[in-house]
């Protein structure tokens, strides 16, 4: 590995990325660099050949930047996109990148939960607009607006999460296609909005039993050779951490008969005692109050989960979703954001999970009293958070996090059903107990990101197949009962130009005409059908000017076309008509008015802040073979102080020195 840091050195040889995730409560830019593949081709280590170009990021290469990109939603604020939002984070990476290196470096702009919220056309003139004000105030590569510039699904935004994971944990090193299966570690992610998880079935029976089911994620070594993984990604809206407690207090008050006079109020088991919150629904305003019952918050919560929703088929996951058995004998997962942040920063329980310990902690937690947690919490017991934002919602939430895992994933309970199965074992050492799962918010102070399996994506991309015969392109390739388009590393000749590309402005000539006309035609309507009786002689005149039968087709044509306003304009020509028949067989009242249609009610979807990891200076120390070691379960994530509370929390994840910190940030909010 000595000879591929020598490399690496060498600015010459160096390649960069820019990857933008602009999530709901804002941007961040991250920036990696890695080695040109040509000249890692002069190795002679099996070691680098056979592994996809090692990846760098340095702990200053990162930026936030508020509020999110879906805030800019109407077409003055979408005008100051550049001015206000991208021009910051362009220029930051301006000052980082050599400017010999721009025209080569690709950038990226990926959003995801906040403006996948939005209306289509919003969306597409946000992506227009970013898009091409990159391109003109920037020499950027950004070839291709739509892969470069796009909204990403969840189940994507998994894949790449799962792409990151393992290539820090090194599971793509050392890659044998002679072999038939490769180890790979299982994916978990919990924001506010949703809940993911993506992972390779251990079992061959499994991949071929769930083909259709599978995504094909592909990427390239050094070498040439091509890495084909079959990845199982599902991901559920509305089973985040937030969402799940907002469904949770409708169920609440849905289920209670509310008395006015009680001034409406909600006993909520899963609220400390002592405890209160207000909460609206429906136009109403609750006011929650905390009974801290341990056993009745989680047989409450249960129902939440939708396990009575059947599948298509077995094994059915929960919410109807079905998927490939786990298999947690042999299938390990890593558990990201409000995995992480419920058990260390709260329970100091991050890393590996053992159920007995943490499901006690959370237990004393939930039955203590409110005025307690609050001077725990001024002592500095809960990672100094605020307490009306984290520490109210903290039972429940540990609790969401079990249901997800023990029901909705079927984990083994460590530490209570494992226990049980080894009764007969002399010294019942649980420790010796393989732990199939394990929060975490870094590896070795390398910070897990989604952004880093972008950019893997394409830096392998970028390599020359050593067979020539080779046909899988780089990049995503989704599963068949998904329906979905191929999802490219880099530029591909699977991919189609995007819709904001072909969108017509709406300040075109044409349109201007189109409105031009509808103006004209809406003023008429108005002189005609008021005109009459403010105007007296007049308004006799207008009625007596009947449209001729050629202009009335006409006028139907264009409302067919128009929404909202095609409905008027079809009314006035039916009103013709109808007024016509009755002067002529004088069968009514040709001063009755039509009855316009109603519209329907708009629907708003609310939007759930969530918690974001702040730390974003961590290092690790370089291994000095420069190897990762894949041994699962031999890889501790975090470390105890001093006081025998874990370092590393949401505030500040202390890094150690190294040139590969890959930091990461990820805004939950799905």
């Amino acid at each position: 590995m000595a000879e591929e840091r020598a490399i690496a050195l060498n600015d010459k040889n160096d390649k960069y990325g820019i990857v933008i995730d602009s999530g709901s409560s804002g941007s961040r830019i991250q920036i990696y660099k890695w080695s040109d593949p040509k000249t890692l081709l002069k190795s002679k280590s099996q070691s680098v050949l056979q592994s996809p170009p090692k990846i760098i990021q340095e702990p200053n290469w990162t930026k936030k930047i508020s509020p999110g990109i879906s805030t800019y939603n109407t077409n003055s604020k979408i005008k100051e996109i550049w001015s206000k939002h991208y021009s910051e984070l362009m220029k930051f990476a301006e000052g980082i990148i050599p400017a010999d290196k721009h025209g080569e470096t690709p950038v990226f702009v990926l959003s995801t939960a906040g403006m996948r919220l939005l209306p289509k056309t919003t969306q597409n003139k946000i992506l227009k607009e970013t898009c091409s004000s990159i391109k003109k105030n920037t020499n950027f590569y950004l070839p291709d607006c739509s892969n470069f510039v796009q909204i990403i699904d969840g189940s994507t935004e998994g894949i790449y999460g799962w792409l990151g994971l393992n290539y820090l944990m090194g599971q793509f090193n050392n890659y044998d296609e002679t072999l038939k299966s490769h180890q790979s570690i299982g994916f978990m992610d919990m924001g506010g909005a949703s809940t993911q998880i993506a992972f390779v079935p251990s079992s061959p029976e499994q991949i071929k039993k769930h083909a259709e089911d599978l995504a094909k994620v592909t990427l390239r070594n050094v070498n040439g050779q091509t890495q084909s993984w079959d990845v199982f990604v599902a991901t559920w809206l509305g089973f985040g951490a937030n969402e799940a407690r907002k469904r949770f207090l409708n169920q609440l008050i849905n289920l209670s008969i509310v008395n006015e006079q009680t001034s409406n109020e909600i006993n909520d088991p899963c609220l400390p005692k002592g405890a209160t919150a207000e909460y609206g629904l429906d136009g109403k305003r609750y006011k929650i109050v905390g009974v801290g019952n341990y056993e009745m918050c989680t047989r409450t919560i249960y129902p939440l989960l939708m396990k009575a929703i059947p599948c298509q088929d077995e094994p059915c996951l929960f919410n109807g979703i079905h998927g490939p058995k786990l298999n947690f004998e042999k299938d390990k997962f890593i558990g990201i954001s409000e995995y992480w942040y419920t058990a260390n920063d709260i329970f100091q329980s991050g890393g590996e999970y053992n159920f007995k310990i943490f499901n006690q902690k959370v237990k004393e937690y939930c039955e203590s009293d409110w005025g307690q947690i609050l001077k725990n919490s001024e002592a500095g017991q809960y990672s100094n958070l605020d307490p009306d934002k984290f520490l109210k919602d903290a039972c429940f939430k540990a609790n969401w996090v079990m249901n997800i895992l023990h029901d909705g994933f079927d984990l083994p309970r460590l530490g209570f059903e494992e226990e049980v199965k080894r009764a007969t074992v002399k010294d019942h050492d649980i420790t010796k107990v393989p732990v199939p799962f394990k929060s975490a918010n870094s590896i070795e102070g390398e910070e897990l990101s989604w952004t880093l399996g972008k950019i893997l994506l394409f830096a392998t991309s970028q390599i020359p197949p050593a067979d020539s015969k080779d046909s899988l392109e780089i990049g995503i390739y989704p599963s068949e009962i998904s329906r979905k388009s191929f999802v490219p590393g880099g530029i591909s000749s699977k991919s189609s130009s995007s819709d904001y590309d072909s969108d017509d402005d709406d300040e075109s000539g044409y349109g201007s005409l189109i409105y031009s006309i509808i103006f004209v035609l809406l003023l008429l309507f108005f002189l005609y059908h008021f005109g009459r009786s403010h105007f007296g002689k007049w308004g006799y005149k207008l009625r007596r000017l009947h449209m001729p039968i050629s202009v009335r087709k006409s006028i139907n044509s264009i409302s067919s076309k128009i929404p909202y306003i095609g409905d008027y304009l079809r009314n006035w020509t039916s009103y013709e008509e109808i007024e016509q028949i009755n002067l002529e067989e004088g069968l009514g009242d040709s001063s009755q008015k039509p009855v316009k249609p109603q519209s329907e009610a708009n629907q708003h979807a609310s939007i759930l802040r969530t918690r974001s990891a702040l730390a974003l200076n961590e290092e690790s120390e370089q291994d000095q073979n420069n190897t990762r070691v894949p041994n699962f379960m031999n890889k501790p994530f975090i470390t105890k102080n001093g006081n025998g509370l874990f370092s590393e929390s949401r505030e500040s994840l202390p890094r150690l020195s190294s040139s590969s910190s890959l930091p990461r940030a990820k805004s939950a909010m799905d």
